[in-house]
C-alpha cells in the first residue's frame, strides 16, 4: 500500500486489523502510528488498550497473547510489534494462522527495517492487512508535508514560505518539523505563515542570517557582500540556497518597481511583499539604485550561475564568488537606457524563488 494511500483511508475511517511499517524514514513512520492511535484509541482508556512489544525478545505467545486480547471500555485495541524483521524471515505456523484470521478488535503494527512482499509472510498478511513503506520523501511531498503540518495548526503556508524553510532547514522532517512548530506557536491562530516570517525565525536562531547577502548585494556593498558570502559558506549554506535567495530578493525589488509604477502607495507595497518598516527605507533604496537593465542583466547572469552550479563539478564557492564578482560590476556600470523586465515573464520555479 502506498503511504498517501494509507492515509486517505485513515480520513476515511478504515483501519485494517494488520499492519506492517518498514522503511528508513521514522519520523514518518511514528507520525502514521500516532494518527492510528488517535483514531482507534479513547484517551481515558488508552493505557489499558495500547500495548508495545519487541519481536525478538517479547516471545510468540505473548505476543499472541496480546493481540488476542480484547479491548477495555474501547472499541478497539493498539499492539505494535516492533523490531519484527525476523518474523516474517521465519515465520511460525501460529503467526500464518493469526495473519490468516486477524482479531478485528485489535490493530496489530508489525514494524521492521526491511520487507520482502514476496514472501508467506506478506502475501498472508497482505489479504486481510497492508505493508506500508516509509522512505525519504521528494522535495514536492516534503512541500506538501509542510503545508499539512501548519494546516493541523490552524494556518496556510506561502509556497516562498515552504520553499525558504526546505532550503534552510534540510529534508530532515523531524527538524522541519520543529521549525515549522515554533513558527506555529509565534503566530495568531489563522494567520499566514510567509517567507518574511522564516526569515525572522532564521535570524533569530542562526549566528550570521544568509538574508544579510542579498540584501548586501542590493546596497552594492561589495565588501559586505563578500564578507557575508564567505560567512554563510563556512556555516554551511548550501550554493541552492544562497542562489535562490539572491534570485528572490532581484524579484522583490523587480515586483515593487512594477507596482510602484502602477501607482500604487509604497506603504501597500510594503504590505503586499512583506517588507518590514524597519527595511523599508533601505528597500527603497535598492530599488532606486537597480535599474530596470540592472534586473534584466542579473537575471540572466543568476540563471547561467543556476545552470553552472547543477551541471559543474569544480569549485562552487568560487563560482558563486565569481558571480558576486560580476553582479557588483552590472550594478556599478552607468546606465541610462531603461530595459522592462516582467517578473512574471519568469519560469515557475524561479517565481517561487527556488534554484
Amino acid at each position: 500500500m502506498r503511504l498517501q494511500d494509507f492515509h486517505l483511508d485513515l480520513e476515511r475511517g478504515n483501519i485494517l486489523p494488520l499492519y506492517y511499517f518498514y522503511g528508513p524514514e521514522r519520523s514518518l513512520l511514528n507520525e502514521a502510528l500516532s494518527r492510528i492511535e488517535g483514531k482507534i484509541l479513547n484517551p481515558a482508556t488508552r493505557e489499558f488498550n495500547r500495548e508495545i512489544v519487541d519481536g525478538e525478545e517479547g516471545g510468540l505467545q505473548t505476543i499472541l497473547d496480546k493481540i488476542h486480547t480484547l479491548p477495555l471500555g474501547s472499541s478497539r485495541r493498539l499492539v505494535v510489534i516492533r523490531q519484527a524483521d525476523g518474523m516474517w524471515k521465519k515465520p511460525p505456523s501460529a503467526l500464518l494462522s493469526y495473519l490468516e484470521d486477524p482479531n478485528p478488535a485489535t490493530c496489530a503494527v508489525f514494524v521492521g527495517e526491511k520487507a520482502d512482499l514476496r514472501t508467506r509472510f506478506f502475501q498472508t498478511l497482505e489479504k486481510k492487512g497492508a505493508a506500508v513503506a516509509f522512505y525519504p520523501p521528494s522535495s514536492p511531498e516534503i512541500l506538501r508535508w509542510l503545508r499539512g503540518q501548519a494546516q493541523q495548526a490552524g494556518h496556510s503556508l506561502s509556497e516562498d514560505a515552504a520553499v525558504l524553510l526546505l532550503e534552510l532547514v534540510g529534508p530532515n522532517l523531524q527538524d522541519l518539523k520543529g521549525e515549522i512548530q515554533k513558527i506555529n506557536s509565534s503566530l495568531q491562530k489563522g494567520q499566514k505563515i510567509e517567507a518574511a516570517h522564516i526569515e525572522k525565525l532564521t535570524e533569530n536562531t542562526r549566528w550570521e542570517s544568509p538574508f544579510e547577502l542579498p540584501r548586501a548585494i542590493g546596497r552594492l556593498d561589495l565588501k559586505k557582500t563578500l564578507g557575508l558570502f564567505r560567512k554563510a559558506w563556512q556555516q554551511g549554506d548550501s550554493p541552492s540556497l544562497l542562489l535562490a535567495l539572491i534570485l528572490r530578493h532581484l524579484r522583490m525589488v523587480c515586483k515593487a518597481r512594477e507596482l510602484r509604477e502602477k501607482g500604487l502607495p509604497p506603504r501597500e507595497i510594503e504590505n503586499r511583499l512583506h517588507i518590514h518598516p524597519r527595511e523599508a527605507a533601505g528597500f527603497w533604496e535598492q530599488v532606486r539604485k537597480l535599474t530596470p537593465l540592472f534586473g534584466e542583466e542579473a537575471w540572466k547572469l543568476s540563471l547561467e550561475t543556476d545552470r553552472a552550479l547543477k551541471s559543474s563539478r569544480g569549485d562552487k564557492e568560487m563560482l558563486l564568488e565569481d558571480y558576486l564578482w560580476n553582479l557588483q560590476h552590472l550594478g556599478s556600470r552607468k546606465k541610462t537606457e531603461q530595459v522592462g523586465f516582467d517578473p512574471d515573464r519568469l519560469p515557475e520555479e524561479k517565481r517561487s524563488g527556488g534554484s
